[in-house]
């Protein structure tokens, strides 16, 4: 569990460091659409998918932890379909899903608490390493809506690359 948490949180901290680079950029392209909402909604699918495939990245690429799992998963086995692969994922994946899910709940719960306690940001400045996490907040003004979509779209984001890169994998290894 350390290993995944610390996995998400070091994923955080760099698609922040990316948000940062890209949101002066952004704005003053998305400043010219004539839907505000639109661009935040736009911008917050980016950086979800920045976050999904530097997750990736950082618990199946670089390691070549991603590599073995294909292998061993498919190991005298033909590769089906998404769908089929999509049920190994989740079985793989479930501690990584939770803890995501988790993550973004303690967000919302430390930023209410915040909010209806003191008035201000005071405890819950922790949550700023997975502010990027958390984006589909600023679009709502019912605060769980926002949090609740992020959850769902984090690991949505995280499943779909995480799919495909298995797929390349398996091409790539079942061909040789």
């Amino acid at each position: 569990m350390k290993r995944t948490l610390w996995n998400i949180t070091l994923s955080s901290i760099l698609t922040l460091v990316v948000y940062l680079v890209l949101n002066a950029i952004w704005r003053a392209i998305l400043k010219e659409t004539a839907s505000q909402l639109f661009a935040l909604l736009l911008f917050a699918f980016m950086m979800a998918a920045v976050f999904g495939m530097i997750l990736v990245y950082i618990s199946k690429i670089r390691s070549s932890v991603g590599e073995d799992e294909v292998v061993s998963d498919y190991q005298g086995r033909k590769y089906v379909s998404l769908a089929d692969d999509l049920k190994r994922i989740i079985k793989r994946e479930s501690q990584m899903l939770i803890c995501m899910m988790v993550i973004v709940l303690a967000c919302f719960v430390l930023n209410r608490m915040d909010v209806l306690l003191f008035g201000k940001k005071t405890f819950s400045a922790i949550t700023l390493i997975f502010a990027p996490m958390c984006l589909f907040d600023t679009l709502f003004t019912i605060p769980f809506v926002g949090y609740l979509l992020s959850a769902v779209v984090d690991v949505v984001v995280y499943l779909t690359i995480l799919l495909f890169y298995r797929r390349k994998k398996y091409d790539y290894w079942m061909k040789k």
